[in-house]
């Protein structure tokens, strides 16, 4: 009887045991999927201290949400008898609209999706692998109907946005189970065989480049100077202009106050407007005269025994 009893307390804690395998922990980064006889149990477990059937009625899956991952199409490597030169060990080589290969390398930063974990979990053995060609077969048809220059240089930026908005669309169609971030062609390298063309295309297209910045550096300084020369001039003529008017105002305004003084002198001396016109005049030639005559003096040295005529001014 003893035997007996040891045996079923053994086995009871061999079976209390195992089904305490059952208990897991998840971590607060992550969602925990049980899958309970093969079949996935919805929603997922979140972090804490769970427990379901033990191994092998159960199995536990557990996913990051909240983690970018990075995938990268064309990583680079060292080409044999080449000194550190970038190549790639499995060569992501894409055909240019006008029949030029370049060697793309594609980063991709997605996370996985909590809508669609299941899609992500349970729709394919290589959910990774999916998403590579997905992107793959998209940079090949955008760089496909695009030229070599608008790839490899001038509009990369472009592409990168086409083919983020293309591979994001995909990936929503073909349920693939996650969120892309971003897609970033890093970069667009020619064949090895044709890198030295490449380069000088490249400081030729760079050389035009700053010959046209310089051009217009020059046009617009040249541009600028002339405007400040045509806004001095304008000034300037405009400050000559008030300063001539001011001036023909001032003598009209004094001709027009002489011409009112003669009326009121003629009026209250009673010698009538054309004597006193004429005494105006015979005192503003003296007037005009002693001032030209002080500006000019000189001294006239007469001869005694030569006549000479000396004409003064006297009033009519």
């Amino acid at each position: 009887m003893r035997t007996g009893r040891a045996r079923w307390l053994l086995l009871s804690v061999i079976v209390a045991a195992y089904f305490a395998t059952g208990f897991f922990t998840v971590p607060a980064n992550e969602v925990a999927v049980v899958r309970r006889f093969g079949q996935a149990v919805f929603p997922a477990r979140t972090s804490g201290l769970r427990f379901d059937l033990p191994w092998p009625f159960a199995r536990i899956d557990r996913v990051n949400l909240n983690a970018i991952r990075t995938l990268n199409l064309g990583e680079a490597a060292l080409e044999p008898n080449a000194f550190l030169q970038p190549a790639s060990s499995a060569p992501t080589t894409f055909l240019t609209g006008d029949k030029n290969l370049l060697q793309l390398r594609v980063v991709v930063q997605y996370r996985v999706s909590e809508e669609f974990l299941a899609d992500w979990l349970y729709s394919c053995e290589r959910p990774e692998q999916r998403l590579q060609l997905l992107v793959e077969t998209t940079a090949a048809d955008l760089v496909s109907r695009s030229g070599v220059d608008f790839v490899h240089t001038q509009g990369l930026a472009e592409l990168n946005n086409r083919l983020r908005q293309s591979v994001r669309t995909a990936a929503a169609r073909q349920r693939l189970g996650c969120e892309v971030e971003q897609v970033t062609i890093d970069r667009a390298d020619p064949p090895s065989r044709v890198k030295a063309e490449f380069l000088d295309v490249s400081n030729a297209r760079a050389d035009s480049a700053r010959s046209i910045h310089e051009a217009r550096s020059y046009a617009e300084q040249r541009l600028a100077e002339s405007q400040a020369d045509a806004r001095q001039l304008t000034d300037s003529a405009e400050q000559a202009r008030q300063t001539t008017t001011s001036a023909a105002r001032g003598t009209a305004d004094r001709f027009l106050a002489l011409v009112e003084q003669l009326s009121r002198d003629a009026t209250s001396s009673g010698r009538g407007y054309p004597a006193s016109r004429l005494l105006t005049m015979n005192r503003l030639y003296m007037e005009t005269l002693r001032d030209v005559l002080t500006r000019a003096k000189s001294k006239v040295i007469l001869d005694g025994q030569q006549p000479a005529d000396i004409v003064f001014p006297r009033d009519r």
